[in-house]
């Protein structure tokens, strides 16, 4: 059975990242080429070909060419919400099954074993304050913030979450963030409660 997948703020080619983020593999020795390729080898050995991966911007400072060669390179369907660093990925909108900058979507309870019931999804680079059907249980997924936020999101009642790779669900998940890390989450947020039910006790 295919798996699920969510990420962000990768930074492929992004020279200065490792002294922006400190705390990433590689940062000590500042090798922004080995880093890229720990990128890489840790999505190939995670996705694979028939997998889903939402990816929530920030993928890769690389230009033209190299973009589109780096994109062949990653299996996975691959469902594209673009940031503010994704500029050259435009020309490849081919590759991906969506390149949107918002992306409502329902993941089925059916295709999911640990789902209780259908899990409604609204995916951005950035955080929404407010986002569609957020009083009926959907839950809203960003990036942009490199885990900064996540105290934030952690304390507040809403059901927001940083799947960056960056933020506290990378870690917990060794990188790329599955469907069952983010629902156990979610299920720790409501206390074992049901969306619909920590929804509505908390509006």
């Amino acid at each position: 059975m295919s798996k699920i997948f969510f990420t962000a703020d990768l930074h492929i080619g992004h020279k200065n990242i490792l002294k922006y983020l400190p705390n990433r593999p590689l940062a000590i020795e500042q090798d922004t080429l080995a880093h890229d390729e720990w990128l890489i080898d840790l999505w190939c050995s995670t996705v694979g070909k028939r997998d889903r991966i939402y990816i929530l911007g920030d993928l890769t400072f690389y230009k033209s060419e190299e973009a589109r060669r780096l994109l062949k390179r990653l299996p996975g369907y691959k469902y594209f919400i673009y940031g503010n660093h994704d500029g050259s990925i435009k020309s490849y909108t081919n590759y991906f099954q969506k390149y949107v900058q918002i992306l409502e979507t329902t993941i089925r309870a059916r295709d999911v074993e640990i789902l209780q019931s259908d899990l409604q999804l609204v995916m951005c680079h950035y955080p929404l304050l407010d986002w569609n059907n957020k009083f009926q249980g959907s839950v809203m997924l960003h990036g942009h913030c490199h885990g900064i936020q996540d105290a934030f999101n952690r304390q507040s009642k809403e059901l927001r979450f940083d799947v960056g790779i960056d933020g506290e669900l990378a870690r917990r998940s060794s990188g790329f963030i599955n469907i069952e890390t983010l629902y156990d989450s979610i299920m720790e947020k409501t206390g074992g409660k049901s969306i619909q039910q920590y929804v509505r006790d908390n509006r």
